[in-house]
C-alpha cells in the first residue's frame, strides 16, 4: 500500500462554495481509500490565502517530505486548494516531482505525469479567479464606505446587524457601548492613566475578541479612534458615517488633549499628589514648579514641611525662593473669591443639569438590562460546568479553574449592579455640587475634596505665575476667556496688579 499526505485549504469566502474543510477532507479520504492509499497525516491551512506558499501547514508538509521521504503522493481537492499562483505552483510541482512525489487532485486527477501545460493552465485560471475575487472584494468594501459604513472589522463597543459580509451594518452594543463612553469620560478628566483604565475595564469584564484583557496599546487606540464620534476612514478618505456615535466630538477632542499631555501631571501616577502641581510657573524662567516635603528642624514642629519651588532653582541658579505649600494654596484659594457667575448662566446650568440627569436615568435602565442579560448567560455557563463535573467528563483541576473565573465575572457584575443602583444618589450629589459651584464658586472650591479642586483649577486656570512667593498673574483657560467675554462670569475687583509689583491684568 502506498503512503500519502492529504492537504486541504480553505478561506472564508470558500466556505460558501462547497470548499469547507469537512467537504475537502471527506473527498480526499474517500479518494485515498478507493485508490489504496494510506493517509499518514492531514495538513490543514484553514483561513489561509493560496496566493503564496507561505502557509504554516503547507511548509510543514514540504519539510517532512524533504527530511523523511515517507510518502509517495500528496492528495488535495483541487489545484486552487494547492496554489493560486502559477510560478509558485510550477516551482513546487517541479521540486516534488524530482523527489518522486505525485500530485493528485481529486477533481483534476494525477497532474504529475505527462505535460505540465494542463496543470499550469489550471493554476493560471486559479490565479485569475483569485485576482478577480480580490478586486470584487475591494470594490464592495469601497462601495460600503461610499454608502457611509466602515468597511473594516467592527470596533469594540459595536455589534453587527443585518446583511452578509460587506452588506452588514452595525449598532452600539447595549452593554459595552456605555462602558466605552464612560472610558472616554474618565480619561478626559485627566485623573486616570491608561494602566488604571486597564484595571477598570477588567473589572467590567470587557475583553478582546480572543478572550484576553485589553492591552495598553488597545486602550490607547480606542481613545485615539475618531470612529467613536462618527468619523469613518478608508484608503486615505474620511467622512461622517451612518453609524450611531458613542461619544460627542468635544469629548473626543478633550481626550486627544489629555493624550498629548501624557508626560505631564494629567495622567501620571505620583508618589506625592500635590494640589497645585502643573499649575504654578516661575516668573523668572517660566518653568513649572515642583513640590516635595523637606525635613522640619524646628523643635516645636517636628516632622516635615512641604514646599513648591522652581525646578531650576538648585540646578541653574534660578533666584525664585521656595514657597510653603499652605501659603501659596491659600493665595490661590483667594483668587476664587473674585469669581462669580451671572444669574443667566446659573439658570442655563441648572436646565442642562436636569437634562443630563434624565439622560443618565434612561441610560441606567438600558445598562441594567444588559448587565442582567450577561449575568444570566454567565450563570447558565456555570450551571453547565457544574453538570459536566457531575457527569465525570471534566477533571477537577480544570473545573476549579474555569468555575473560579466564572464566579469572578459574576461577582464583578454584581458589583456593577450595586454601583448602578447607587448612581441615582450620585446624580443627585452631582446636581448639588454643580449648583453650589455656580452659585458660590469660592465656597464650592474650599469645601471640595482635592480631586474636585483640581477640576475647578483646570476649568479656570491655564497657569498661575509666581514671583517672590506671591501670585504675579493668572492665565485663564480658553473656556474661561470665552465666559468672561460673554459676560457670563463676573470678576469682582477685577484681576488688577498686585500691591507689591508693577503687574498687568490677566490676559
Amino acid at each position: 500500500m502506498k503512503n500519502c499526505y492529504v492537504y486541504i485549504r480553505v478561506s472564508t469566502d470558500d466556505q460558501k462554495n462547497g470548499f469547507s474543510p469537512d467537504n475537502q477532507k471527506r473527498a480526499c479520504l474517500e479518494y485515498a481509500q478507493n485508490q489504496g492509499y494510506h493517509v499518514k497525516k492531514i495538513f490543514d491551512d484553514g483561513g489561509k490565502s493560496g496566493r503564496t506558499t507561505d502557509r504554516p501547514d503547507f511548509q510543514e508538509m514540504l519539510d517532512r517530505i524533504k527530511n523523511n521521504k515517507d510518502v509517495d503522493s500528496i492528495i488535495f481537492y483541487k489545484i486552487d486548494r494547492f496554489a493560486r499562483n502559477v510560478s509558485d505552483f510550477s516551482e513546487t510541482k517541479k521540486w516534488l516531482t524530482s523527489e518522486g512525489i505525485e500530485l493528485i487532485s481529486v477533481m483534476e486527477g494525477n497532474i504529475s505525469n505527462g505535460s505540465s501545460l494542463i496543470a499550469n493552465i489550471f493554476a493560471s485560471v486559479a490565479e485569475w479567479e483569485s485576482e478577480v475575487n480580490g478586486q470584487r472584494t475591494r470594490d464592495a468594501l469601497m462601495q460600503k464606505f461610499r454608502e457611509g459604513w466602515q468597511p473594516s472589522p467592527l470596533y469594540l463597543g459595536y455589534r453587527s446587524v443585518g446583511g452578509e459580509k460587506e452588506r452588514k451594518t452595525c449598532e452600539p452594543d447595549p452593554y459595552v457601548a456605555p462602558i466605552i463612553k464612560e472610558l472616554f469620560e474618565l480619561y478626559a478628566t485627566g485623573n486616570y492613566s491608561i494602566l488604571e483604565l486597564q484595571e477598570w475595564l477588567s473589572k467590567k469584564n470587557v475583553i478582546s475578541r480572543k478572550g484576553t484583557g485589553l492591552g495598553h496599546s488597545v486602550i490607547d487606540n480606542i481613545l485615539r479612534n475618531p470612529y467613536y464620534y462618527g468619523l469613518i476612514r478608508w484608503h486615505g478618505e474620511s467622512k461622517i458615517g451612518n453609524h450611531k456615535p458613542i461619544i460627542k466630538k468635544d469629548l473626543y477632542d478633550t481626550c486627544q488633549y489629555v493624550l498629548a499631555k501624557h508626560r505631564s501631571f494629567l495622567v501620571r501616577r505620583r508618589k506625592y499628589d500635590y494640589l497645585l502641581r502643573g499649575f504654578l510657573y516661575c516668573y523668572h524662567c517660566d518653568q513649572r514648579y515642583t513640590a516635595e516635603p523637606h525635613p522640619n528642624h524646628s523643635i516645636n514642629k517636628p516632622g516635615s514641611i512641604e514646599y513648591y519651588h522652581c525646578q531650576k532653582r538648585d540646578r541653574n541658579g534660578c533666584p525664585a525662593p521656595y514657597v510653603e505649600m499652605s501659603e501659596i494654596e491659600q493665595l490661590v484659594e483667594q483668587e476664587f473669591k473674585k469669581l462669580e457667575f451671572s444669574e443667566e448662566f446659573v439658570t442655563t446650568v441648572v436646565k442642562k443639569t436636569k437634562e443630563v440627569l434624565e439622560q443618565n436615568r434612561t441610560s441606567a435602565s438600558s445598562t441594567k438590562q444588559g448587565l442582567l442579560n450577561q449575568m444570566n448567560a454567565l450563570e447558565a455557563r456555570r450551571n453547565n460546568l457544574e453538570d459536566v463535573l457531575l457527569d465525570g467528563t471534566m477533571d477537577r483541576e480544570s473545573f476549579k479553574r474555569r468555575h473560579n473565573e466564572l464566579q469572578r465575572q459574576i461577582m464583578n457584575l454584581n458589583d456593577q449592579l450595586i454601583e448602578l443602583e447607587n448612581k441615582g444618589k450620585i446624580d443627585i450629589n452631582l446636581i448639588e455640587e454643580v449648583l453650589a459651584f455656580t452659585r458660590n464658586i469660592h465656597q464650592a472650591y474650599t469645601e471640595a475634596p482635592k480631586f474636585l479642586k483640581r477640576h475647578y483649577l483646570r476649568f479656570f486656570f491655564e497657569k498661575i505665575v509666581v514671583k517672590n512667593k506671591k501670585i504675579y498673574k493668572v492665565v485663564p483657560t480658553p473656556i474661561f476667556k470665552l465666559l468672561k467675554n460673554r459676560h457670563e462670569i463676573i470678576i469682582r475687583n477685577s484681576w488688577l496688579p498686585r500691591e507689591d509689583s508693577n503687574l498687568q491684568p490677566c490676559d
